[in-house]
């Protein structure tokens, strides 16, 4: 089975700032990202539609779907950031628990918030979920660039230390194999 995973467009937020969980619109430069990735998947078909349901992945979800139902899932939502989300990294870079954060962010959970072992957990159980719910089928993801690398990690065997080698720039497309 064939996923094209697609992360949103550039957001409408300060540079900096953490966002994850939280619900920001698309900037400016939505219509010419989404018709750029139109154009690059002109030649693709496919038999299912996934989203985030957060804005800035459903508003892509719904205009790339081309006539596709677009089913929403929670479990590809960007990692949850808690106590964080709304904040600059430089506010939150200095604090104890971003240095505890920072020294094991694969286990240990942002505060109010999750790692990304729980994150990898999640994606993993979506990955279970299309795997009984579909076979040799083309499906579309619309989500975050967490839960591409997480989907990476799964679908690769790829080291969740080395996932942020792993570059997913705002409209990009990444093509997995379930």
């Amino acid at each position: 089975m064939k996923l094209i995973a697609i992360r949103h467009t550039t957001v409408n937020v300060p540079a900096g700032l953490c966002y994850g969980q939280t619900d920001v619109d698309t900037a400016n430069s939505y219509d010419t990202e989404k018709n750029e990735i139109v154009s690059k998947l002109k030649n693709e078909s496919f038999q299912a539609v996934y989203s985030s349901p957060s804005l800035r992945c459903r508003k892509l979800a719904e205009d790339i779907a081309n006539g596709t139902p677009v089913t929403y899932d929670s479990r590809l939502l960007e990692l949850n950031f808690g106590s964080w989300e709304g904040k600059t990294w430089d506010e939150i870079t200095p604090t104890t628990e971003a240095n505890n954060w920072f020294k094991d962010w694969i286990n240990q959970p942002c505060p109010n918030g999750e790692s990304y072992r729980q994150l990898l957990q999640r994606v993993k159980e979506f990955t279970t979920f299309l795997k009984q719910a579909h076979t040799n089928e083309t499906l579309l993801v619309v989500t975050h660039s967490g839960v591409i690398r997480a989907l990476s990690c799964l679908l690769t065997g790829l080291d969740p230390n080395k996932s942020f080698e792993i570059k997913v720039d705002f409209g990009s497309i990444t093509q997995l194999y379930l």
